[in-house]
């Protein structure tokens, strides 16, 4: 009996030793406040987080024309840009190398393009629920059919993933009907599930709504996965068990819209949204957080005209905002965040973002995590000729005038129909 009581004891030791620890981890996540800095506005400038910024037009082929881009991969070679039709391969200096694959419905060619991802000289593109494999030489060599809809089911799918290791998928579920049971999984590279990662936040939703719940921004910092949902005010990474673990949450406080939000039709939910503010996605570098923030009608910064826009539809509608995003950085080390001061304009460029003070070119607000100290955005290049033109840009003075004339002559030689052109901002350590 004594034997026995030492051995219940250590057990119940052991779990008040794991219960602390559990706890000690949860209480040392940091909390960012959004709610309470939404009016904390502040000029932020390049030249304090960055030492090189640097931009890549993209070469138009008249075979392969790029549509409005949707993700970019990068690597030390490539990189690989994807629009909703098309999966095009550049060099690193924006070189046109070859498209990859084409829309049909024939061998090796796909419909439409959800996601893809480079890894080493492989190309992965998701068509609807397959996977098309191929080389970066272009070569086909196989389809996956079905290999990301699960339990034979439309409405659980993957949509947005990364690859690990050449072998493992870490994809997002999206929860278009509010009972999805996982918000994430762990596959083999054949679709054979690994792991699992429960949905905790579950509600009753009389129709699929897939607007808003595909979204989730999956990325490699720091040698690990970042995963941030956008419905989710937890930023997780993956440990080395595969275990998703909260890095950072966010308190949008009476921002925040509820649950119950969730569970309106499409029509409601269109108008109830302009309410909240949203996050759909986090960046990092070593000393920041960018966090891309949908600020609805709290956004502070109209254009200076209004815009008038007809609809496919033929109605026609009065546009006030250039964007509704705003950006927040947060000082990791401080512990602080502070948004990127909007500005009144009609320059969609110079509206929100940080402060391009090298050239006096487009306000930065990233678009794609590139690795762990450089971070993307691409611009149209008619925005980028209007910026030009602008009162906006040649008022401005920047640190460096020989910058602002480079960008001036860089942009005389676009038309308004030329390829998007890539800004890359380096981050100082």
């Amino acid at each position: 009996m004594g034997l026995k009581m030492k051995i219940i004891g250590i057990s119940i030791l052991l779990m008040l030793s794991t219960n602390i620890k559990s706890q000690k981890r949860i209480n040392s996540i940091p909390v960012i406040d959004i709610g309470a800095n939404v009016k904390n506005m502040q000029k932020i400038y390049l030249s304090q987080l960055s030492d090189n910024i640097r931009y890549i037009p993209l070469e138009f082929s008249q075979d392969n024309p790029l549509g409005v881009i949707k993700s970019i991969t990068i690597s030390d070679k490539y990189l690989l840009i994807i629009d909703n039709k098309s999966c095009l391969l550049y060099n690193t200096e924006g070189h046109f190398i070859r498209g990859i694959g084409k829309r049909g419905r024939g061998p090796g060619e796909y419909q439409f393009i959800i996601c893809s991802r480079l890894n080493n000289d492989k190309i992965y593109i998701q068509s609807l629920f397959d996977l098309f494999e191929y080389r970066t030489d272009g070569a086909f060599v196989r389809k996956i059919k079905n290999r990301f809809m699960f339990n034979n089911s439309t409405y659980q799918y993957a949509r947005n993933w990364i690859i690990i290791d050449d072998s493992l998928f870490f994809s997002h579920m999206p929860n278009p009907t509010g009972n999805i049971p996982y918000k994430a999984l762990l596959t083999k590279n054949n679709g054979e599930i690994l792991k699992s990662y429960t949905n905790h936040i579950l509600f009753d939703r009389e129709k699929a709504l897939t607007i808003t719940e595909d979204d989730a921004h999956i990325y490699q910092f720091d040698k690990m996965i970042s995963f941030k949902e956008y419905y989710n005010d937890t930023l997780f990474y993956l440990d080395g068990n595969f275990e998703l673990i909260p890095k950072y949450t966010f308190n949008l406080g009476k921002y925040k819209e509820p649950v119950s939000g969730r569970e309106k039709s499409v029509e409601e939910w269109g108008k109830s949204q302009r309410n909240f503010i949203f996050i759909p996605n986090v960046f990092q570098t070593e000393k920041y957080l960018f966090i891309k923030c949908q600020f609805g009608d709290h956004f502070p910064a109209k254009r200076l005209t209004p815009e008038t826009v007809k609809l496919p539809t033929g109605n026609i509608y009065t546009k006030w905002y250039n964007t509704t995003y705003a950006l927040g950085a947060y000082d990791k080390l401080a512990k602080t965040i502070s948004f990127c001061e909007p500005t009144r304009t009609d320059n969609p460029l110079f509206t929100s973002g940080i402060i391009n003070d090298f050239d006096a070119g487009p306000r930065f607000f990233p678009d794609v995590q590139l690795n762990d100290t450089t971070l993307g955005m691409w611009i149209k290049s008619s925005d980028l000729i209007k910026h030009i033109e602008s009162n906006d840009f040649k008022n401005s003075v920047p640190r460096y005038s020989e910058k602002k004339e480079q960008l001036k002559e860089l942009t005389d030689k676009l038309s308004d129909l030329d390829n998007p052109i890539l800004m890359i901002v380096t981050f100082k350590k």
